[in-house]
């Protein structure tokens, strides 16, 4: 066994979650729309988020609010408890987002959009950055799809 060529001793090893995903990202198919578990730890995982758009920039924004501000809708469990990524499959939040990417994005497939924070409350996400993804196969099943 060979000795590293550095001192060992600077070494700051930091662990990595393997649950947390590295960049905050959502993803878009042709049911709903799911959330990485980054961005939920990102927003600092809010309870209630207000979903918005801006048509002509087509962007698509969640922003961390109270559950009895206007629009608001449940989102996440508190940090200790959310242990999986955020899916919505709302029609009334899928619908505008697919209609803003109507011609631009297939119908039929699946997106990754990777979100920025726009400040401590609201993270958006540019839609033309979208880069199309294939479906994974559920556990089990070794058809391709």
């Amino acid at each position: 066994m060979s000795t590293p060529k550095f001192d060992v001793s600077k070494l700051n090893l930091q662990i990595l979650d393997a649950s947390m995903n590295m960049f905050p990202d959502m993803f878009v198919n042709a049911t709903g729309i799911t959330f990485s578990k980054r961005v939920l730890e990102d927003l600092n995982y809010p309870a209630h988020i207000q979903y918005s758009t801006d048509t002509d920039n087509k962007v698509f924004g969640i922003k961390a609010c109270r559950g009895v501000d206007k629009g608001a809708q449940p989102f996440s469990k508190p940090r200790g408890e959310q242990t999986t990524v955020f899916s919505c499959n709302n029609k009334n939040i899928m619908e505008p987002v697919r209609e803003i990417m109507k011609g631009v994005w297939k119908d039929n497939k699946r997106y990754k959009v990777t979100g920025f924070m726009l400040d401590n409350k609201t993270m958006i996400f540019v839609l033309p950055e979208g880069v199309e993804q294939e479906f994974r196969a559920p556990k089990g099943d070794d058809s391709e799809g």
